[in-house]
C-alpha cells in the first residue's frame, strides 16, 4: 500500500515529502511552535529535517513494518503543520503541530479525528497515547475534545529547550474513539 492522502471538510493528511524541507524550516522555525516540540531543535536545523523527512518518506514503503508513520497537513494545497504516531510497535503516541497562522481555529482538532479514524481502521491499536507540555493548554485541550483522558504526569524531553519538562500523558481508547465519532 501506498502512503494514504486523508480529506477531510478543510484538509489533506498525506505522507512527507522531501520538498517539505523550506515549509518545515519556516514553521518549525518558529520558537513558539518548536518549544512546544520533544524532537525540534531551537534554531531549526537543515540536516536534522532533511534526515528526519528522508525517514519519514521511507517508511511509508513499507508501513506495516514501521515504528512510526507521519502525516504532513496541508490547507488550500500548502503545508501547515504535521502529525505522527510513533511507537506503533507498542502503544502509540500520537504527537502534532501547527504552523503559528494555523492555531485556534479548530484544524488540529479536524486533522487528529482523521488520523485517528486511520490508524484505528488499519491497525488493531486498542489504545493510543498522547503527552503534551503541562504548559501547552491549547494541545491538552485539542487531546480532550478528541476524547483522550489524563493519566498522570511525565517528563518530556524538549531539544529546543535542552532539558525535560513537566507534562501530561492522556490516553483514547479504541472503543471511546469509535463511539464518539
Amino acid at each position: 500500500m501506498n502512503a494514504p492522502e486523508i480529506e477531510t471538510e478543510r484538509l489533506v493528511l498525506r505522507a512527507p515529502r522531501l520538498e517539505d524541507l523550506p515549509r518545515c524550516a519556516e514553521l518549525l522555525g518558529d520558537y513558539e511552535v518548536a518549544k512546544m516540540l520533544s524532537r525540534v531543535p531551537y534554531p531549526y536545523d537543515l540536516d536534522a529535517g532533511r534526515t528526519f523527512l528522508g525517514g519519514a518518506v521511507a517508511r511509508w514503503s513499507d508501513w506495516k513494518e514501521a515504528d512510526e508513520l507521519n502525516f504532513h497537513i496541508d490547507l488550500d494545497g500548502q503545508m501547515i503543520g504535521g502529525t505522527s504516531f510513533r511507537t506503533l510497535r507498542e502503544t502509540p503516541k500520537i504527537g502534532y503541530w501547527l504552523g503559528r497562522p494555523w492555531w485556534g481555529r479548530g484544524i488540529m482538532s479536524e486533522a487528529l479525528v482523521a488520523a485517528l479514524t486511520w490508524l484505528f481502521r488499519n491497525t488493531d491499536h486498542q489504545l493510543v497515547a498522547c503527552e503534551a507540555m503541562t504548559e501547552n493548554r491549547a494541545s491538552l485541550g485539542v487531546a480532550k475534545k478528541i476524547g483522550f483522558r489524563e493519566v498522570g504526569e511525565v517528563g518530556c524531553a524538549s531539544l529546543s529547550r535542552g532539558g525535560t519538562v513537566p507534562a501530561i500523558r492522556a490516553e483514547l481508547t479504541r472503543t471511546d474513539f469509535l463511539n464518539g465519532h
